[in-house]
């Protein structure tokens, strides 16, 4: 199990140095990996937020409501950007919730950008 701590947004610091301006961001987010705080963010974490946050009722929603947030909780807009402030930084994710024909809550999609980095890098010797 994971934990989401969430608040609306506001200035920030970053673990590495730096800061967030409360205009750069929607929501403020930390979750669970194991028995700690992560050192971002999970991107199933940060997924399962933007859906979250496009369904009145849930805190995600009402902080966004609240904290003057655009993103996809700002209205439910299908596929609207989410902009989640965490330890390293603003990570960008979207999501289209709708309702099914019994009114339930369904999730069309989600998706977020990630940047690609070096693995690793060496010499193959054949």
């Amino acid at each position: 199990m994971r934990l989401l701590w969430l608040s609306a947004r506001r200035d920030h610091c970053l673990a590495g140095g730096g800061a967030v301006a409360a205009a750069e961001c929607d929501l403020l987010s930390r979750v669970s990996a194991g028995s700690r705080v992560h050192h971002a963010h999970t991107g199933t974490g940060a997924l399962a937020l933007a859906c979250a946050a496009a369904v009145p009722g849930t805190v995600a929603h009402e902080l966004l409501r609240g904290g003057g947030g655009g993103g996809c909780g700002g209205g439910g807009e299908a596929g609207a950007e989410l902009r989640i402030a965490h330890p390293q930084g603003v990570m960008r994710v979207h999501a289209s919730v709708g309702r099914d024909a019994d009114g339930r809550h369904v999730a069309h999609s989600a998706g977020m950008v990630r940047t690609a980095r070096y693995l690793m890098v060496g010499e193959v010797v054949v």
